[in-house]
């Protein structure tokens, strides 16, 4: 038989160990300081009086850090009744838990009585970017009804982001019922996408108010023999080149850079009476190469978007408590067979690598962080190594493929990164640099790669025979 009483837990005994090994969060202790400990924990009676736990040390061990005056507990005769009462105990702590639509529900009910987003997560321990990304979804019909049918609550409040947008709703419903992996990527592009068109929009309207017309030709990439051409490649009759003020319409567009450019031009130049020197086509781009342009314009764009998502993925990696798995072996390979690319990471984009770090992008950041005893040393040594990486990828990265960007975007993916299509052109491709080439950029530290390589593996090898 048990009794539930309310005790003042410095009076309750626990073993010795339990003192020493038990760590108690910060999370976990503001729950006990704001709600008290609702779970009972279970003790006996010893022989001299006193009260001995059972199970729920750990709670009590925070309701003393918390300095309640009283804890619930069940205090019991037998050990038998005792290990009954933990099972139940244990089976109420991992029933199944809430769902991000039961959770973002409550929230929404805390909402309506008038309860703060920060009044909430102090309440239920939440993050309050977790609340307030929930209260935003519980407040749009589309993206509620997405959470209610299984998103994440992160994906919900991508829906919810682009609320009233019909088509990047339905691609990204599409995304995450097809391709969840995908999720991510698609969410960037269309972010992406959506910056361009109002950067486009910006620069139409400033050119339409100076009474310009607005054409599709881009005749940055193709010259044609047509009544329309850029008024840089024309000249007046004595042979001077044009001004501004000779041009009635305007292209709109995006430089390689993905700089909004603007080009001048002249709609019917021959009944302007201006020439055109120099034309080389005697037509207009042929399909072939329409379809090649649209490619690279579709594949920069792509590019652009995972290359965000990527370094998201990073910032997350590092934050971990620990290097990810085979750390080691990857940094001992990549000085062994991309030197440069390391080397790079250690003379130009430190302050990346302090940036993925969490810290700032700047002089002296890294330092800093890695002057500071936090035993990260492996992770800090990884951020470096990443920062060459990643900086030596552009939008040229997927039209030349190289075994450096292949070695990178491969290691990704082991420590769970999704690529995105125009990733995996480099990742399916053959390694087409010659042994000459290899040789040239390891500078002659393959052995020390190999060396450093067989050792972490050795290391493995030795952990799991000890374990």
């Amino acid at each position: 038989m048990s009794v539930l009483e309310m005790i003042d837990p410095t009076t309750l005994t626990i073993d010795a160990n339990v003192r020493a090994d038990v760590q108690l969060d910060k999370a976990f202790l503001a729950s006990i300081k704001e709600h008290g400990v609702i779970q009972p924990v279970v003790a006996h009676r010893t022989e001299s009086g006193g009260v001995h736990v059972l199970y729920g040390q750990r709670r009590t061990l925070a309701a003393v850090e918390a300095k309640l005056d009283l804890m619930p507990v069940y205090v019991v005769e037998s050990l038998t009744e005792a290990d009954r009462l933990a099972k139940q105990v244990v089976e109420n702590d991992q029933r199944q838990g809430l769902t991000d639509n039961d959770r973002a529900e409550a929230f929404h009910q805390l909402s309506l009585l008038g309860v703060s987003a920060t009044q909430i997560a102090k309440k239920t321990g939440a993050k309050k970017t977790t609340v307030d990304a929930a209260l935003k979804v519980r407040a749009d019909d589309t993206a509620s009804a997405a959470l209610a049918q299984g998103m994440t609550l992160d994906m919900a409040a991508v829906i919810e982001e682009f609320s009233g947008d019909a088509e990047a709703i339905t691609k990204l419903e599409t995304t995450a019922a097809q391709n969840p992996q995908s999720f991510d990527h698609t969410a960037q592009r269309l972010r992406d996408d959506r910056t361009r068109a109002a950067l486009l929009a910006e620069a139409a309207a400033t050119a339409t108010t100076q009474g310009l017309k607005i054409v599709d030709e881009d005749l940055n990439y193709y010259d044609y023999k047509g009544p329309m051409a850029n008024i840089r490649d024309l000249r007046t009759i004595e042979g001077e080149p044009l001004t501004d003020d000779d041009a009635d319409a305007a292209h709109i567009g995006f430089t390689y850079n993905g700089e909004v450019r603007i080009t001048l031009v002249n709609t019917d130049w021959k009944a302007a009476g201006f020439t055109k020197p120099g034309a080389t086509r005697t037509g207009p781009m042929t399909e072939d190469e329409k379809a090649e342009r649209r490619r690279v314009i579709e594949n920069n764009k792509a590019w652009d978007a995972a290359e965000t998502v990527r370094v998201d993925f990073l910032k997350t990696l590092l934050k971990s408590k620990t290097a990810p798995k085979n750390a080691l072996r990857f940094i001992a390979q990549s000085m062994g067979n991309h030197s440069y690319t390391v080397a790079d990471g250690l003379n130009k984009h430190t302050g990346f690598a302090a940036e993925l770090l969490g810290g700032k992008d700047g002089y002296g950041e890294l330092a800093k962080i890695t002057a500071k005893p936090t035993g990260r040393h492996e992770t800090n040594t990884l951020a470096v190594i990443l920062a060459g990486f990643e900086k030596s990828l552009t939008r040229q990265s997927w039209r030349n493929p190289t075994s450096t960007a292949k070695h990178y975007l491969t290691q990704l993916t082991t420590w769970g990164y999704t690529l995105s299509d125009v990733e995996t052109i480099i990742t399916n491709h053959g390694n087409t640099e010659t042994q000459e080439s290899v040789k040239a950029e390891t500078s002659g530290v393959q052995e020390l790669g190999e060396t450093f390589a067989q050792v972490q593996a050795d290391e493995e090898e030795l952990t799991a025979d000890e374990a």
